[in-house]
């Protein structure tokens, strides 16, 4: 048989299974069947791998508290069960894992499945205390009401206000409050002809479609390193900064979220990529899925190197060269802005640098607004390097090398001082640094 799209994999000693659970009773025939935690002593050996299109996700989340928790290995921050022939909330259509646990395509994908479940029937009727009550019962060990009290509190609201009454941006909140609370402990991201995926999983993968064109993981030196970054919005269209990381909507645990830098663009601007890279994840517009706050394709990229990335998001007209695995060059053209009844059109764009390289590294997001800002008003045909430190510094634009001979306006020293003196009297740079400098 052929693994599909959304498939876990249990796997200890050159054995796997496809079962929801792990079959101990075949694999540890003498374990004590009332002891659902009895591996005899080889639970640190047993893991769980789930098919993704950009990663095969493996982690060890039958041990407490290890690496690669079910909410991480199924995309699945809200922990949302299900059954066959269930609801549709953006979930692998038929693929469960432990539990009936939901396994979705993205990250973000589960996310938004969180208010899609609150939403429905099953809840919208409810008050937040009744709504947790049913969603993290005390039959499964929860506390439903310090989970409804801690969300209620992150809202300013009273656990007895009712969910259908939430906004799309209280429901965000929520959404983030449960993410929060349902935590989620990162495992191994591997690429699919990574050595570290056992053989007897390896050959179930398809030879070709989805990962056909997936770069192969990169040797990497683990130091600071240079990006080449431009503007992203097309100068024709730009119109404003609508804020920065922290600032309005941008909260949250969430990189892509909570870093966000909202560049205003008129609708059906251009959008181009700000530094070369590859698609890691990708979900186009569905404009029948767009809500107030979450609407428009999006587009996860990392750099070559995978230490940094970006989040592109509210954007429709994505080209077919745009897709997981893909190539994509600086300046390339992405898409256009896509406006939102009621919502000044932006662009959505959030950084992240990932210290050690993904798929293991710290992702840290990273605050360039006003360098983007200044990149959009006033230099938008600038290409300026960006030196990520990867020791936890904000990264450091450099004006400086730019341009050749030209300085950015905060880089103009002074008249008259010392640094003005010797920038007037320095030679003209040679040739070959001139076109080393118009190729980078």
């Amino acid at each position: 048989m052929a693994l599909e799209l959304g498939d876990h994999v249990w796997y200890w000693n050159h054995k796997i299974s496809f079962d929801l659970n792990i079959p101990r009773a075949a694999w540890f025939p003498d374990s004590n069947p009332s002891d659902p935690n009895d591996y005899r002593g080889h639970g640190k050996k047993i893991y769980n791998f789930v098919v993704h299109a950009d990663e095969i996700a493996r982690g060890r989340p039958h041990m407490s508290n290890d690496e690669g928790s079910f909410a991480w290995l199924n995309n699945n921050p809200g922990n949302i069960t299900g059954r066959p022939g269930g609801p549709d909330f953006g979930q692998y259509p038929g693929k469960f894992n432990w539990h009936n646990f939901l396994i979705f395509p993205t990250w973000a994908d589960g996310w938004y499945a969180i208010a899609k479940l609150l939403r429905s029937n099953l809840y919208k009727n409810l008050s937040i205390l009744e709504a947790f009550k049913k969603y993290a019962p005390e039959s499964d060990r929860n506390n439903p009401v310090a989970y409804a009290n801690s969300v209620a509190a992150a809202l300013g609201i009273s656990v007895s206000t009712r969910i259908g009454d939430l906004d799309d941006s209280q429901m965000a909140v929520m959404q983030n409050k449960i993410q929060e609370v349902e935590g989620a402990i990162p495992g191994a991201s591997l690429t699919w002809n990574s050595d570290e995926i056992p053989v007897e999983i390896s050959d179930l993968l398809p030879g070709g479609g989805w990962n056909v064109g997936r770069p192969r993981a990169l040797v990497r030196a683990g130091g600071a390193f240079t990006i080449d970054v431009s503007a992203p919005v097309d100068p024709s269209g730009f119109t404003q900064g609508h804020g920065g990381p922290g600032q309005g909507g941008h909260v949250g645990s969430n990189w892509y979220i909570r870093y966000g830098m909202d560049i205003g663009g008129t609708r059906g601007t251009p959008v181009y990529a700000s530094f070369d890279g590859h698609v890691t994840k990708f979900k186009p517009h569905d404009p029948a899925q767009d809500t107030q706050k979450v609407y428009g394709a999006e587009i996860f990229m990392r750099s070559g190197n995978d230490m940094m990335g970006a989040f592109y998001t509210h954007l429709t007209d994505v080209p077919g060269s745009v897709f997981v695995g893909a190539r994509v060059s600086r300046g390339d053209f992405l898409g256009t802005v896509h406006q939102r009844t009621g919502v000044p059109p932006h662009l959505h764009m959030a950084l992240v640098e990932i210290i050690g390289g993904a798929p293991g590294g710290q992702y840290q997001g990273v605050d360039l607004y006003q360098f983007f800002m200044s990149l959009e008003a006033s230099d938008p045909e600038t290409v300026v390097p960006v030196q990520f430190w990867q020791d936890g510094s904000p990264p450091e634009p450099d004006w400086r090398l730019a341009r050749l001979g030209v300085l950015h306006r905060s880089q103009v020293p002074d008249p008259g001082s010392a640094y003005a003196t010797a920038a007037s009297q320095a030679p003209e740079p040679a040739s070959d640094y001139a076109i080393a400098a118009s190729d980078s």
